[in-house]
């Protein structure tokens, strides 16, 4: 018979494991194709993205970079790869941006 003591902490770690499995960040889905007036991260020049909020000239080249060394974008959050790209800046500009 196990002691109280090693099944209160296995009830712990299961419940710690499932905590940590439903606290993760969901995204919606990405549209099929980009609506009107969206920049398109695939294809869109360092001008469109320095046009966007909190894009800047070097943010706009590690866009650029992250784009070539790595391929065309599947989805708009890619770009919170790029050092510095913070989850709220990205929030700034997600509605004006597509990946197709």
């Amino acid at each position: 018979m196990h002691s109280p003591t090693v099944l209160l902490s296995c009830i712990l770690l299961i419940l710690s494991a499932f905590t940590a499995c439903t606290s993760r960040v969901r995204y919606e889905t990405p549209p099929a194709s980009c609506a009107s007036g969206q920049i398109n991260l695939n294809t869109a020049t360092e001008t469109q993205l320095v046009a966007l909020p909190g894009i800047g000239g070097p943010t706009a080249k590690l866009i650029l970079d992250l784009r070539s060394t790595n391929g065309n974008f599947r989805r708009p959050e890619q770009v919170l790869l790029i050092r510095g790209m913070s989850e709220s800046r990205f929030l700034e500009f997600r509605s004006l941006v597509c990946a197709e």
